[in-house]
């Protein structure tokens, strides 16, 4: 009779979750898919996804644990979407730091909502980047993945399985920029996601991307946002 009433509550519970995950599939996949104006017509996080009382017995920390889980549950989906995963784990975290600012758990499907549409966003924005040349797009990921190692358009051809110069003319031609140029683009884009969300120095920033010490830093910044690093940082640090 134990192992009955045992087995009745495991499938209980096995259901909850599965109706959890059915009910805010259908928003998994319109950020997997970048379809934003879906999103924020379907968007509905409530308090009512969020009963208490099944993982612990404070309601509070219990609103908490499944605002985790849905904020994680829709970075999967953007990093499934295309997403560089750094990118959407740092949206992630920017949501789940909310957390311990709230003053009520009605606050907490806001910082959901806000969370899956930011995501949403850098899918689209990621799959509007795609150049539909698969060297290209190869040779793209490469750099995401190695922003902070010193990489050169020949480590970038070999690991692309291409000459450097064939890879070289596709990449401009497709992107219109040089491999070097979309390089130091995207370093300058991780360097304000690093100072938005990390309290790492501006130097240790620097060196994390290979810049050639902080002035040098300091000068393509500047040159790429009109504004210095700690300018940046002052206007776009969040608590």
């Amino acid at each position: 009779m134990r192992d009955t009433m045992d087995q009745k509550l495991m499938d209980s519970e096995e259901s909850y979750l599965n109706t959890t995950f059915w009910e805010i599939y259908p928003l998994f996949l319109q950020i997997q898919n970048g379809d934003e104006a879906a999103l924020r017509a379907s968007l509905d996080i409530h308090l009512d996804l969020f009963p208490a009382g099944r993982i612990t017995k404070d309601a509070r920390k219990q609103y908490e644990y499944l605002t985790v889980s849905l904020v994680n549950t829709f970075m999967i989906a953007a990093i499934e979407g295309g997403v560089y995963p750094p990118d959407a784990n740092a949206i992630a975290d920017q949501a789940l730091r909310k957390l311990s600012q709230i003053r009520s758990v009605s606050e907490l499907p806001a910082i959901v909502d806000e969370a899956a549409v930011h995501l949403c966003q850098l899918v689209s924005e990621t799959k509007h980047k795609d150049s539909g040349n698969v060297h290209v797009e190869n040779a793209k990921h490469f750099i995401a993945t190695h922003l902070t190692q010193e990489i050169s358009a020949e480590d970038i051809a070999k690991e692309v399985g291409v000459s450097t110069s064939h890879l070289s003319h596709l990449f401009k031609s497709h992107t219109g920029k040089s491999m070097q140029e979309y390089i130091l683009e995207e370093r300058i884009e991780a360097a304000k996601q690093l100072l938005a969300t990390t309290d790492r120095t501006i130097s240790q920033i620097a060196s994390l991307l290979s810049f050639c010490g902080q002035a040098y830093f300091t000068l393509v910044f500047r040159r790429h946002t009109g504004i210095t690093p700690g300018e940046y940082r002052k206007q776009n640090q969040r608590s």
